[in-house]
């Protein structure tokens, strides 16, 4: 009785909410959409209890029906045996009556004309006696007989009466019930529709919703050879890039706002990773470099650590060089967490071609894929078709992928290096959907920025991002 009253008291008053108008019109202003969202999460919470509680009760009253009709069953089987017995009861007395009759008319038969004609005919006083004495035995048993069954009839027909009286009551709570259910049903699609306005509300509130994402402190050009893999550390970048380098081989610069105790192997420096740790404003950490990328660090002075000449760096004798050099991070004394944070929107606010998965072969024996996994909001990164893990066993995942298009050209060395400066097109890939767009950088320092075809910035979503640069 108690859930029964709350569960009214509970549809009664998000009814009256729904009198009042649409929720859309009555959640927090825009201007703090943490607080709307918490709104749309509570309306959400409440509606998702109410439903819990319909559902039971909706249940509990399916169950009871079930009971009523195993009831009505047995009613209906009790009244078959009833109806049975009152015609049995019903064969008896006309079977007495006539027996009685038939005694009457013997004593007729047999000369007499009525029951005193058969007293009169006493020989004698005893003969009288006798007489009397046989017809009153014959008279009582005979009245005995009758009323017995007229009285297992009456209470036959008592009990059939009642257990009518029993079956009406039970198809007539039968009846309310059903309506009573039909009724919960009703408000419980109501509800779920109410649910399902709120869901998709919230989805679009947490667009305007800002999560706070540390910025990088340090950026390390990270080893992709096979025998580097799988890497330390790279599950806990927050921006990675994946570039060419000779060989048709890539390389990572994988930036950290966290401090892994251990990242690697580390590899050399390359021009388009020097203008990209850049733009980022971090600690650029490589394995030296060749002589004229170490000018360009210097001449730039962009913050660089040499992994060859610092102590804190270390080989693991468990892989062969150069495939082996890590550092910690948490120890290199750049600092213990991230200088500062950037808000970023929590989901995309726009819509785009379906971009569930995709793939970006760098050469005949490497390729990178995709695909967007709905539970985790972001996309699982596969190398040659297997996953990509780290090297505890963590998956690689990516919340924003931008595959960055651009001219490879070989310098002066015959090195490939990526043009990262100028413009050219881009995919970027978010949230299961793909937009088209292009990637632009003035100057060595300056930010790469990424734009919609209609020219409107990307402003990445809350968490870690893949740029892929590749091939036109």
């Amino acid at each position: 009785m108690y859930r029964k009253i709350t569960i009214m008291a509970l549809i009664l008053l998000l009814f009256i909410g729904m009198a009042s108008g649409h929720k859309s019109e009555v959640y927090g202003s825009p201007d703090n959409p943490l607080e709307e969202v918490e709104e749309i999460e509570d309306d959400i919470a409440e509606y998702e209890e109410t439903i819990r509680l319909l559902n039971e009760d909706i249940e509990g009253r399916l169950e009871r029906l079930d009971e009523l009709d195993r009831e009505l069953a047995k009613i209906e089987q009790e009244l078959e045996d009833t109806e049975a017995a009152l015609m049995d009861s019903q064969k008896r007395l006309e079977e007495t009556t006539k027996q009685f009759g038939g005694r009457v008319r013997s004593s007729y038969m047999k000369g007499g004309t009525s029951y005193l004609e058969t007293l009169l005919a006493a020989d004698n006083f005893g003969d009288l006696i006798i007489r009397l004495a046989y017809m009153q035995r014959i008279a009582d048993r005979d009245a005995e007989l009758i009323s017995s069954v007229r009285e297992e009839q009456q209470r036959t027909e008592e009990q059939r009466l009642a257990m009518e009286e029993q079956r009406d009551n039970i198809e007539d709570r039968k009846f309310q019930m059903q309506a009573e259910r039909i009724n919960l049903e009703d408000q419980r699609e109501t509800l779920t529709l109410l649910l399902e306005a709120s869901r998709e509300e919230l989805e679009e509130a947490l667009t305007r919703v800002p999560q706070s994402e540390g910025k990088p402190i340090y950026g390390i050009a990270l080893d992709n050879h096979p025998n580097a893999r799988p890497q330390h550390g790279l599950s806990q970048a927050n921006i990675v890039y994946e570039y060419e380098v000779e060989g048709r081989a890539t390389r990572y610069l994988a930036l950290f706002h966290e401090l892994p105790s251990k990242v690697g192997p580390i590899r050399s420096a390359r021009e388009h990773s020097i203008m990209l740790a850049w733009e980022n404003n971090i600690n650029f950490i490589t394995a030296s470099g060749s002589r004229d990328n170490l000018e360009r660090i210097r001449d730039w002075g962009v913050s660089y650590t040499n992994a060859l000449s610092h102590g804190d760096f270390y080989r693991d004798s468990a892989r062969r060089a150069p495939h082996n050099l890590y550092v910690n991070l948490s120890t290199l004394g750049q600092g213990s967490s991230s200088p500062g944070s950037v808000l970023r929107p929590g989901h995309i606010s726009r819509q785009g071609s379906s971009g569930n998965s995709f793939s970006i072969e760098y050469s005949n024996n490497y390729r990178i894929s995709y695909q967007y996994d709905e539970n985790q909001e972001a996309y699982r990164r596969l190398i040659n078709g297997s996953r990509h893990q780290d090297a505890t066993g963590a998956a690689i995942w990516a919340r924003n992928v931008i595959v960055q298009y651009t001219n490879h050209p070989r310098d002066s060395r015959g090195r490939t290096t990526p043009e990262v400066l100028g413009e050219g097109p881009i995919d970027y890939y978010v949230s299961g959907q793909r937009f088209r767009g292009t990637w632009k950088k003035t100057s060595p320092n300056g930010a790469t920025r990424f734009y919609y075809e209609d020219g409107q910035e990307i402003e990445r979503i809350y968490g870690s991002t893949w740029i892929q640069i590749a091939r036109p």
